[in-house]
């Protein structure tokens, strides 16, 4: 008999309690929401013409446009969480507002000849506080990664060229490592004489060729 009541007791509890154990569960992101987007709303790439992912990346979130293999993969129906973990997973603490991430993207375009001396892979002193800067300029941001790219004008050979670039890519990773920046989310390009943006023609052309292009992708939480 005292078992009988204490059954009947609990479930009785239970049923009272069950109305304020309903979780509120937050949306899914979507395929296509971990990748950084520009104002207009296209996929941001890197130097490689690769897709530039948000911090929060998984393999589900892939699409056929920038990752056609794991988009794929993804599209396979997957095993439904139970809906008590669901639930849980989902919940938000009572009264706390989800904080608003906005990206934070970067990029700056610096003249090769205020950050080398003349045919020289090595920072000076003026490349290196304009870099301080930057990081300064980017205290309140997570960064998730950083893009170094180097650029050389078609003076001397187009092999010459490509290695002086990639030195002073890694030039100014090297110098970031130092400034605390994690290696992991570094990543250098050299380009050498490819990519002109004015005419080597000229000598005020030529100086716009030789540029170090640092661009910085994170995310910051919106004031409020």
């Amino acid at each position: 008999m005292k078992t009988h009541i204490r059954s009947t007791l609990l479930l009785a509890l239970a049923a009272s309690l069950s109305p304020s154990l309903v979780l509120a569960q937050a949306p899914a992101p979507q395929p296509g929401s971990a990748y950084w987007r520009d104002a207009g709303g296209v996929v941001v790439r890197d130097g490689s013409g690769g897709c530039v992912r948000a911090g929060f990346f998984a393999p589900e979130l892939a699409t056929a446009e920038c990752e056609p293999s794991l988009a794929a993969r993804s599209a396979a129906p997957a095993s439904p969480l139970p809906t008590a973990a669901a639930a849980t997973a989902g919940a938000m603490p009572a009264g706390k507002a989800i904080p608003e991430v906005i990206p934070a993207p970067q990029k700056v375009t610096f003249k090769a000849d205020s950050f080398f001396g003349f045919d020289k892979g090595v920072l000076n002193s003026a490349g290196q506080q304009a870099l301080r800067d930057l990081l300064a300029s980017a205290k309140d941001t997570t960064i998730e990664e950083i893009l170094v790219e180097g650029h050389t004008d078609s003076i001397g050979s187009r092999a010459y060229n490509q290695g002086l670039s990639e030195r002073r890519a890694q030039s100014v990773k090297v110098f970031l490592e130092r400034q605390g920046v994690s290696p992991r989310i570094i990543k250098t390009e050299g380009f050498g004489e490819l990519q002109p943006v004015a005419s080597n023609a000229t000598a005020e052309g030529r100086a716009q060729n030789r540029r170090v292009t640092v661009e910085i992708f994170g995310s910051r939480i919106a004031k409020r």
